[in-house]
C-alpha cells in the first residue's frame, strides 16, 4: 500500500463552501423568522403552506427536502399554535392537507416583506449581473442532481 500526500483544502472544494455559505444564509434568514418564536422547520413549513395555499406532510419533505420527523414536530408545533390546519382530502382521505389559518396567513404576510429585504441586504454586495449568474447557476447544478447527471 502506497501512502499518498493528496489532501483535500477544504476551502477550495466547492461542496464544502457551498455548504458553508447555505448555512451562513439561513442563519441570516432565521434573524427574521426567530423573533416570531419560529425554528427554522417551522418557518419552511410555514413559508411552503404559503406558497402552496393547501399541501401534505409528504410533499412538504419533498418540496423542503426536510426529513419526515422534523416536518412532523413542527405541523404540530403550528397546529397547536393555531397557526395551521389540516383536513382531510376529498380526492385521498388517507392524505391529510394543511393550509394557513388566519392567523397563520396573517403571520406569514408580515414575516415576507422581511424576509425578502433580509434576502436584498444579503445580495447587495453583489452586480446585478452576479445576482442572475448565481441564480442561474445554482438553479443549473441544482437541476444536474435532480436528474441524476452530475453522478
Amino acid at each position: 500500500m502506497s501512502s499518498s500526500n493528496e489532501y483535500l483544502d477544504l476551502k477550495l472544494f466547492f461542496p464544502y463552501q457551498f455548504s458553508i455559505l447555505a448555512q451562513q444564509m439561513s442563519e441570516f434568514i432565521a434573524l427574521i423568522y426567530k423573533k416570531y418564536g419560529l425554528s427554522k422547520s417551522q418557518w419552511r413549513v410555514v413559508a411552503t403552506v404559503g406558497q402552496h395555499r393547501e399541501i401534505s406532510a409528504r410533499d412538504i419533505c419533498l418540496f423542503t427536502r426536510l426529513e419526515k420527523m422534523p416536518v412532523s414536530r413542527s405541523i404540530s408545533k403550528l397546529i397547536d399554535a393555531e397557526l395551521l390546519e389540516q383536513r382531510t382530502s376529498e380526492s385521498d382521505r388517507r392524505t391529510n392537507l394543511l393550509t394557513l389559518t388566519d392567523k397563520g396567513q396573517a403571520l406569514y404576510q408580515e414575516i415576507i416583506p422581511l424576509v425578502k429585504s433580509q434576502e436584498q441586504q444579503l445580495l447587495k454586495g453583489l452586480t446585478e449581473q452576479e445576482r442572475e449568474q448565481f441564480k442561474i447557476i445554482t438553479l443549473k447544478l441544482s437541476g444536474l442532481l435532480e436528474e441524476g447527471s452530475a453522478q
